[in-house]
């Protein structure tokens, strides 16, 4: 059968229109597009132009815009590390200058008007150094610890007080990695006392109410929360308990008993003094975790042998902390917070009243509100409370005032447990080998020498003295202060004389304890001086020592001075080299960064950016097929006569 051709010019006028709409389309958008990316300089505009690119450039902006911010950073620890970096120095050759006037001033050549000069000179190296301290960086203190829009050295009290933060400013460097772009001013300055802190533990007992968070577990890792798995062998058999919503102590044993319960097991939990009893019912059982946990061993109850003795576990180590009860400290022993303790800084003497306290914080809150300058925290290991000295150049010191409180909180600084050679600033007490040491005369007439061989603590001096006096049959006794600070003499005799105590044998082991006295003749009572006293030996504190032996033309505190200055700059160009350090690596991080981001930024474009060559040769070819498509259009779409008749 014969085909005959279709003549394709037999077309509507709509199927043309239609033709000729839809070429026009495609090619204006070929052109748009091609216009859009020579105006915006990127290969695609829309992510659908090229999905696989424009994945890639979002994870390299990402990338970008984070190498960016870590380079600001980096920047900004770099500014204020070359800012501590030059302070330092400075402070470094003020205090070169301070030494040699300390070494110059030892002579006897030099007279009192001549060191009266000097002193002045060494009052405006105190005052740059204090200037110094706080040196502002962009409006931030630069030695303000993480406090930086805080001023942080204060004059109070006649002196410098350091009320900045004691904690280091950190900076994002890159994924998870941070650096310390400051240091604070206590360490540079040494402008904070030592902790004042005795052996006694404030650790709180263990109660259903112990946060979780609170304690160290039997691992000392803390209580690893997870699945307990019990199995008491021949009654209920194997069942599970999840601890995983526990919050307190007392939770974890509410559930164990709950479960219990619940599967008809006969074990029941129980709270000892220190951590958790498992106590078998009628039969033998076991305590063990899932196949991944360790919540047995935190807990330490784990116990892999069916016992049916009851199951002791391990010590679980509450923490001291803010919110613990102050009923449960020192383990429930009990702290005398009636009585109240008495601080002295300086010239400032405040008694701090704790009888309302119901927390840790409580207490710490009333110290450092006491006005004194003085500063309490928790100690790290969560065991007591740490004081420091926030005034440079003033000794601190806290006793009684008239109970236990200071001793029961472990921040007496004059306790039967302070060693002898912390008293005296570290001089500690000189006692003579062999012979006594001092003498009391008691008010009747009668004596009691006293040898201090062997004494270590202040205690062994307390009980070598009442010994002696048991010994002379004296009616004379030792023992702390009731009411402040030192060792307290009391005497019994009877007698109306005048109570005293000297030194014997050259010894200066009465004049170390603060013991040489002699009281009224009506007076029972010889109150000893407080010798321990603390102070950190600061580059503030140096200086003002060194002002007013130079004032009081003192050349051996001017050498023990200038001594001390020593120590200092020493320890000022190590902070000095730690804090170059930190810059040096700070830079090199910086200029590390910056390269990543270039080598980024170029992968981004060759990505990302547009090929300016190539698309203004396809957006030429875009315009002349649209010329032509204008032309063809306007010679298909122009119809006649014949057009119908066809």
């Amino acid at each position: 059968m014969a085909v005959s051709p279709i003549n394709i010019t037999r077309v509507t006028q709509n199927l043309r229109t239609s033709f000729v709409a839809d070429s026009l389309r495609r090619t204006q958008r070929e052109l748009f597009v091609s216009q859009s990316r020579i105006a915006t300089g990127r290969s695609f505009v829309a992510p659908s132009e090229n999905p696989v690119a424009a994945a890639r450039s979002l994870d390299l902006t990402e990338a970008l815009k984070q190498q960016y911010q870590f380079v600001a950073n980096l920047q900004h620890g770099d500014n204020f590390l070359s800012a501590a970096d030059t302070a330092l120095a400075e402070i470094n050759d003020l205090l070169t200058r301070a030494s040699v006037i300390a070494s110059q001033n030892v002579s006897n050549l030099t007279s009192a008007d001549e060191r009266e000069a000097e002193a002045e000179i060494v009052t405006a190296i105190r005052q740059q150094i204090q200037a110094i301290g706080n040196r502002q960086l962009n409006g931030r203190y630069i030695f303000a610890g993480r406090s930086t829009t805080d001023r942080p050295f204060i004059d109070s009290f006649g002196g410098m007080a350091y009320v900045g933060d004691t904690g280091e400013l950190f900076t994002r460097v890159g994924d998870g990695v941070t650096a310390p772009i400051n240091m604070p001013g206590n360490l540079i300055f040494s402008a904070s006392s030592g902790s004042i802190a005795t052996d006694v533990l404030l650790t709180p007992s263990l109660t259903e109410s112990t946060r979780l968070d609170d304690v160290n577990g039997a691992t000392g890792k803390g209580i690893l929360k997870g699945i307990l798995v019990f199995n008491e062998a021949g009654d209920a058999g194997p069942f599970t308990v999840d601890l995983g919503k526990a919050d307190t102590v007392g939770d974890i044993v509410a559930m164990i008993n709950k479960a219990a319960g619940q599967f008809g097991a006969q074990l029941t939990a129980s709270l000892g003094d220190s951590g958790l009893i498992i106590t078998a019912g009628g039969s033998a059982i076991t305590v063990t975790d899932t196949s991944a946990g360790v919540i047995a061993s935190s807990l330490g109850v784990l116990s892999n042998k069916p016992t049916s003795d009851p199951i002791e576990g391990a010590d679980l180590g509450p923490r001291l902390t803010r919110l613990t009860s102050v009923e449960v400290l020192a383990g429930g022993a009990g702290i005398d917070l009636d009585s109240g303790l008495i601080i002295t800084n300086g010239a400032q003497t405040a008694t701090i009243d704790l009888s309302t306290a119901e927390t840790t914080q409580d207490i710490i809150n009333a110290i450092n509100n006491a006005g004194v300058l003085v500063r309490a925290e928790i100690n790290q290991a969560g065991t007591g409370i740490d004081v420091f000295n926030q005034l440079s150049g003033a000794s601190l010191t806290i006793g009684e005032n008239g109970g236990t409180t200071a001793g029961d909180l472990g921040i007496r600084t004059f306790d039967t447990a302070t060693p002898l050679d912390r008293l005296n600033f570290g001089r500690g007490v000189t006692a003579v080998e062999g012979k006594d040491d001092l003498r009391i005369t008691a008010k009747d007439g009668s004596s009691v020498d006293v040898n201090l061989d062997g004494a270590v603590t202040v205690g062994d001096a307390i009980d070598l003295i009442n010994n002696a006096a048991e010994e002379a049959g004296v009616a004379v006794a030792a023992d702390l202060a009731k009411t402040g600070n030192g060792i307290r003499v009391t005497d019994s005799t009877g007698g109306s004389g005048s109570l005293s105590v000297s030194g014997l044998n050259l010894s200066t082991a009465a004049k170390d304890l603060g013991l040489v006295q002699t009281v009224p003749d009506d007076q029972t009572e010889l109150s000893g001086n407080d010798v321990n006293p603390t102070r950190r030996e600061g580059i503030i504190g140096a200086l003002v020592d060194m002002e007013n032996a130079l004032r009081a033309d003192d050349t051996q505190a001017i050498s023990l001075v200038g001594e001390r200055l020593d120590t200092l700059r020493t320890e000022g160009i190590r902070m000095h080299g730690v804090v170059g350090a930190r810059s040096q690596a700070m830079t090199a991080k910086r200029m590390q960064m910056e390269d990543a981001a270039g080598s980024t930024q170029i992968f981004l474009s060759q990505v990302r950016d547009l090929d300016y060559a190539q698309a203004a040769v396809q957006m030429q070819a875009a315009l002349t097929q649209l010329q032509a498509n204008l032309q063809t259009s306007s010679s298909l779409l122009s119809v006649s006569l014949l057009d119908f008749l066809r």
